[in-house]
């Protein structure tokens, strides 16, 4: 926890990160509100389709009424430490090597060791065209449920062109569609030393007239599937591997990655349930 009277605390409260606090306080609870809601039995009572179940992988659908955005969420169990996926989604310049039709991802901005804007590209099957986006994303630990989660949001390229002073990039290409994400999250839950709850949630919209169910079925029953399948493997499968390298060569941020981890998984002083507080959160953690 940071000390509040910290000069470099204090400094960090007069500047504009500090200012976008509001609206990111706003995303996280939009996002935690739709984690929990999967902590329910009965999901189809809050409109979720189910697009696809299996033992260890699941995924679903919801159509948000009256707009042309849906909200899609997917999990699966991983067997592994609950700190490699944490490591697997730290590492943006390995998401396509691993994330199927994502074509190009870029660091933009690196705030912090938990907070960036990243570009990303997304390949589209015909006739559709491929469609991009601008996201900025933060991570805190969530002691009162044992849990890590990853938030991010859109940054509207149409009225901003400079974010926190980050140049917002314009798509690569003319006939990509930049996308509108409300907000999403990846999720990281504890259940025990060697297994954990992966889950990701999204409201985006895709700037489509109409989103035909072929192409959310071809979404959530092969490409989300893939990926929750890379994210198991790629966890599960930790040593000897490219990411392995990568944590053992930047101590900076995975001792603290580590360090954030066993302490919100003793925080003997926050019982499971018990209700965040996400100012506090994000004021304090995400650094």
């Amino acid at each position: 926890m940071v000390n509040p009277n910290n000069e470099e605390y204090l400094k960090w409260k007069k500047s504009d990160l500090y200012n976008e606090i509001p609206a990111n306080i706003k995303t996280l609870e939009m996002a935690l509100k739709a984690v929990q809601e999967f902590d329910q039995k009965d999901t189809k009572a809050l409109g979720w389709h189910d697009a696809k179940n299996s033992k260890d992988k699941k995924s679903w659908y919801r159509p948000v009424e009256g707009t042309n955005s849906i909200d899609v969420a997917c999990e699966c169990i991983v067997e592994a430490p609950i700190f490699y996926p944490i490591a697997l989604f730290a590492e943006v310049g390995l998401y396509s090597s691993w994330i199927p039709r994502l074509g190009y991802c870029n660091i933009e901005k690196d705030y912090s060791r938990f907070r960036k804007t990243v570009h990303c590209e997304i390949q589209i099957p015909w006739p559709f065209n491929d469609r991009d986006g601008v996201f900025h994303g933060y991570g805190t630990t969530l002691p009162e449920m044992k849990s890590v989660i990853v938030v991010i949001r859109s940054l509207n390229t149409e009225n901003k062109k400079e974010y926190l002073d980050c140049k917002l990039p314009e798509p690569r290409k003319s006939s990509h569609v930049r996308v509108t994400l409300e907000y999403g999250c990846m999720f990281f839950r504890y259940i025990d030393e060697n297994t954990c709850l992966f889950r990701a949630i999204f409201n985006a919209d895709p700037h489509m007239t109409y989103i035909p169910q072929w192409l959310i079925n071809f979404g959530l029953k092969t490409v989300v599937y893939m990926i929750l399948g890379n994210v198991k493997d790629k966890s599960e499968k930790f040593e000897g591997t490219e990411l392995e390298k990568r944590v053992k060569e930047n101590k900076y941020l995975y001792d603290e990655i580590r360090k954030r981890l066993h302490a919100t998984l003793n925080d003997k002083d926050k019982k499971e349930g018990e209700s965040l507080d996400v100012t506090k959160d994000i004021q304090l953690e995400i650094q």
